[in-house]
């Protein structure tokens, strides 16, 4: 396959005439017809169907909305002057011969240019007109800039470094991992959302090749673009997970650390990875396995020589409070005798070919056949032997790999479906969604009492329905540092809510300096996790000795103390879409933030602003002997808490900072109380029953809210949990404090303690929770933020 390579509008064709029909407008040219029916989704939603006569297949193979909204309400299309026009509650929808303008209800317009949409016998296009347009967000996963005005971006799933062996350590590779087909536009004073659900193999171009033109194009099947409405950039987000589904709410231990390599070989290796961390102090929520831990790369065993006892291993660790994942790759190794091999032929659960063979493939286990998790015969052989595996190992998760579907030398076209009846395309972005599905269904039953933890690398719209992400196999160099966070934000903005890169790079060998600031950038991030590749430079947290190990050790058990704000944040997006990482142009419209992407929020309150450039390379001072990185950093509006420093910075403004080695540009917004966890720290063994409450407000009144569950299983999906409404203001030397619990579970379940970072020099605490009052002196105390201890009240 070329990539890179577009269909020229000048050899498309476009409409001469159109006409009306009962439900329908269609759309001729000299070669093609276009049926063009409406449908009214909700009233966020409407989608347009392009029926293509030259589509034979007319079948949507997409799973990427969610059921209730696959069907909607026909509207009956009527004319207006020289258009045919759609009435819906989101949009009005005028067509012409080849023209299209969408009216949304809340205010923004967005038209195509003149020749607006047309064929190539199955390339069909559609071309809008994005002058006034200064933004373009989502996509799915990326590289480069978290404003995608001036690319070309291609949706089909890759395994990178495979296909791309000479440019994957760049910041400009295209396609990636995941292929999610939205747009959101910037039009006017607001937003509307374009999710074109074509699985095919498409392409969308802002305005790369024409400027102020956003084309896109699929090169086979018929087309649905839904349009999702705005006004604002937050509510197309929400609307756009409540179509294609939101993130289950994470266990909490899968929001701490988690440590890998490729690949530790041995029980005893990971036994001395445990015992290291112990003695160096250091939180760690879970290990993971990577292939190595496999008997010859077969799936579903382990190699009895290196790994004599798993259950009982992993047992042990959990008792640590360490969790255990194993890397699951699609590939099942061709070897007759080979029992889940010789059981998958029998059951005929594998992919074909044209010709009725099975489909082989080169990857880790040599000559590999793959399982066709678009069939409920593979889906029931593989839930089985997934969930066996995992019950009986004692793993409490599963890590999807080379799903994209990677085939090594093999022609990945080759792969056909439904026993060779269904073409490759009509699938191959989706091989690793419905891996996820199916993997997703066979850990709830295994684990009937906990919440599925998995994780792809590749993955569809609607694939955080089952599991998260991470960005793939990236490098250990600064601009693949840079690239993390325009990246993960992109995916949250697409409904990726839990995802991150490998923390410290794959690929390459990392420095303490690089290391820190991997850490540094990432400890926030939904998903945390440290992994290299062998034969590069070790990079577990103490490899560097001191006091590489200091800074790196407090970070990590800085994200430890915000586990509740984390978990709380996860709560948000599960109930609202709402990402957990933000760009700053998410809580705050202004055009100074459509092009920043070297800072994020992480949910509403906290702003990380961290040193992507090593210090040599960008500008730096010396403060009292230590060198320190300078950075810009652009504060919102209103007050910020420097948790640097321990002051408070006005807002609305460009800062100029400069951070040691040691520090990350950390800011507070005034008016928010953040959960914080001050108990012990041993790995993931957290007792959250008592949580301080840390008001930073300054100009603004304190307001939070904070979500109590039982953490463990699916109760939550039931309604089993309470919400807190807190609300803070002072009143001459008192800090007065209100918690309105409500919900399933009794109001006592968890104690809050107030912690105050405020100017004025308090007396004391009163906090009212459900009409019980209970008074605190407050006393100067400290609280530890990454290498620094803040003076508080508390």
């Amino acid at each position: 396959m070329l990539f890179g390579k577009k269909t020229h509008p000048l050899n498309f064709e476009y409409g001469n005439d159109w006409s009306l029909e009962k439900t329908e407008i269609i759309v001729t040219g000299n070669s093609f017809e276009l049926r063009i029916q409406c449908h009214v989704i909700s009233d966020f939603c409407t989608r347009l169907h392009f029926d293509n006569s030259w589509v034979s297949d007319k079948h949507n193979y997409s799973d990427g909305v969610v059921e209730q909204y696959r069907t909607g309400s026909s509207i009956q299309p009527h004319r207006h002057q020289e258009r045919g026009v759609f009435n819906t509650p989101c949009a009005t929808l005028e067509l012409g011969p080849a023209q299209l303008a969408i009216r949304m209800a809340t205010g923004p317009l967005l038209e195509t240019v003149a020749d607006g949409f047309g064929c190539n016998g199955q390339t069909f296009t559609l071309q809008f007109d994005i002058r006034q347009s200064s933004g373009s967000y989502g996509f799915g996963e990326r590289t480069k800039r978290l404003n995608k005005i001036g690319e070309s971006m291609e949706f089909w799933t890759v395994d990178v470094v495979a296909v791309f062996p000479h440019t994957y350590d760049r910041d400009d590779y295209d396609p990636n991992y995941v292929a999610i087909p939205l747009a959101i536009i910037k039009s006017g004073a607001g937003y509307i959302g374009l999710y074109f659900d074509n699985p095919g193999h498409t392409l969308i171009d802002v305005g790369n090749s024409q400027p102020g033109r956003l084309q896109y194009q699929s090169t086979t099947g018929n087309n649905d673009v839904y349009i999702i409405a705005g006004p604002s950039l937050r509510e197309v987000v929400r609307n756009f997970t409540a179509l294609t589904g939101r993130a289950a709410l994470p266990a909490p231990w899968s929001l701490g650390y988690h440590q890998c390599r490729w690949s530790y070989t041995s029980e005893a290796e990971l036994r001395a990875l445990k015992e290291h961390f112990e003695r160096s102090d250091i939180p760690v929520s879970a290990l993971w396995y990577d292939i190595d831990y496999m008997d010859g790369n077969r799936l579903f065993s382990w190699d009895r020589e290196s790994f004599p006892n798993p259950a009982g291993f992993n047992n042990e660790l959990k008792e640590a409070g360490i969790r255990t994942v194993a890397i699951i790759d699609p590939g099942v190794k061709r070897e007759p005798g080979y029992e889940v091999y010789d059981s998958g032929q029998q059951s005929e659960v594998f992919c074909k070919t044209l010709s009725g063979r099975d489909y082989v493939g080169r990857v880790w286990p040599g000559d590999t056949v793959f399982p066709d998790f678009t069939q409920a015969p593979a889906q029931d052989w593989w839930a089985d032997w997934l969930g066996r595996f995992v019950r009986e190992s004692r793993l409490d998760g599963v890590w999807l790999d080379m799903n994209d579907p990677a085939t090594g030398y093999s022609n990945p076209q080759d792969m056909r479906f439904a026993q060779g009846s269904v073409a490759h395309e009509h699938y191959h972005n989706q091989y690793a969604h419905f891996m996820a599905k199916t993997s997703h269904q066979a850990v709830t039953v295994a684990l009937p009492d906990q919440r599925p933890f998995l994780l792809t690398r590749s993955g569809w719209t609607g694939t955080q329905r089952y599991s998260a992400v991470w960005t793939g196999d990236n490098v250990s160099h600064w601009q693949h540092l840079r690239m993390a966070i325009p990246c993960t934000l992109n995916l949250g903005l697409s409904g990726v809510a839990h995802s991150g890169p490998d923390v410290g790079g794959f690929l390459g060998h990392t420095t303490p300096e690089l290391l820190i600031r991997w850490y540094q950038a990432c400890f926030l991030f939904p998903f945390f996790r440290n992994h290299s590749a062998r034969n590069t430079k070790p990079q577990e947290p103490w490899q560097f000795g001191e006091p590489c190990t200091t800074t790196i050790r407090e970070t990590i058990k800085t994200r430890y103390r915000l586990l509740p704000y984390l978990y709380s944040c996860a709560f948000q997006h599960y109930l609202t879409g709402d990402p957990l990482l933000r760009p700053l142009l998410y809580e705050y419209d202004d055009p100074a933030y459509e092009n920043l992407d070297d800072q994020y929020l992480l949910g509403d309150a906290l702003l990380v602003a961290p040193i992507l450039t090593a210090d040599s390379d960008g500008p730096s001072v010396f403060d009292q002997g230590v060198r320190k990185t300078c950075r810009h950093v652009a504060l919102p509006p209103g007050w910020w808490f420097d948790l640097n420093r321990g002051e408070w910075l006005s807002g609305g403004r460009i800062l100029s900072y400069a951070a040691a080695l040691d520090e990350v540009p950390l800011f507070v917004r005034d008016g928010a109380i953040i959960p914080y966890y001050s108990g012990p720290l041993r790995n993931g063994m957290m007792d959250l029953r008592e949580i301080e409450l840390h008001v930073f407000s300054h100009a603004q009144p304190g307001q939070a809210e904070y979500f109590i569950d039982d953490q463990l299983t699916q109760g939550y999906a039931r309604g089993e949990y309470n919400t807190v409404a807190i609300d803070a203001t002072i009143e001459e030397d008192r800090l007065l404090m209100t918690l309105t619990e409500t919900g399933h579970y009794p109001t006592d379940t968890i104690c809050f303690k107030p912690v105050w970072y405020g100017t004025q020099k308090l007396r004391q605490a009163v906090v009212t929770t459900n009409g019980q009052i209970q008074s605190y002196e407050l006393h100067s105390q400290t609280r530890p933020w990454l290498n620094r201890n803040l003076a508080v009240l508390a």
